[in-house]
């Protein structure tokens, strides 16, 4: 469902891919490794979220390099630090992802939404809320379009309790279906939505390839 090759990106002079590769079947992975070692640059760059030197990333058998559009409408992509845009009220940030992947609000989205108790917030300004209901709002919009990739950068932070215990178990019944990578040191979740290890530093120099 996920697969990737030859991805090498640098900053300069530090290099942080170097021919980075896997292929990741259905199921859920996490991906683990220090801070600042490049796992949410991966995650950018599997996203479609910059610009990678070299290499190639197919998201359910579409490539991301040629048909972006097409790929990225497959995929549903968390970062750690949400994205929102202040203006937009709940309601329509579900709207603009729905839009952007060319499908409507399903009613399932919106049961998730009342699962993460957000659906008070619909109408609120994404900026007047509190960075833990932004970041409940993007991780119940990445189940828009039914993707069949899910990237998400240290999801279980900031999440109360119950909210955690939602995503558990969203993410182990999605993991039946897609394939889902996972950036966290909360090794805690990793065991709890039933997640295969992965050490960054072997997809970094292509030993996973």
């Amino acid at each position: 469902m996920l697969r990737f090759k030859g991805l090498c990106k640098s900053f300069g002079a530090r290099q942080v891919l170097r021919d980075a590769g896997a292929s990741l079947p259905l199921g859920a992975f996490a991906l683990r490794g220090p801070n600042g070692i490049g796992k949410s640059t991966l995650l950018r760059l599997l996203a479609g979220i910059g610009e990678i030197d070299s290499g190639a990333v197919w998201i359910d058998g579409l490539p991301l390099h040629q048909d972006p559009a097409a790929a990225k409408a497959r995929l549903a992509y968390a970062p750690d630090e949400c994205p929102v845009y202040p203006f937009m009220t709940g309601r329509e940030l579900l709207a603009f992802v729905a839009y952007a992947k060319r499908c409507a609000v399903p009613p399932g989205v919106f049961a998730i939404v009342e699962r993460f108790c957000l659906a008070r917030h619909l109408d609120t300004r994404c900026g007047a809320m509190s960075l833990g209901t932004q970041k409940k709002l993007m991780l119940a919009a990445a189940w828009i379009g039914d993707p069949a990739v899910l990237l998400f950068d240290e999801p279980s932070n900031g999440l109360d309790v119950d909210a955690r215990a939602v995503l558990i178990e969203l993410l182990r019944e999605k993991a039946k279906t897609a394939t889902a990578l996972v950036s966290t040191h909360d090794h805690a979740f990793a065991q709890a939505i039933g997640a295969q290890a992965i050490e960054f530093e072997r997809l970094r120099d292509g030993a996973a390839a």
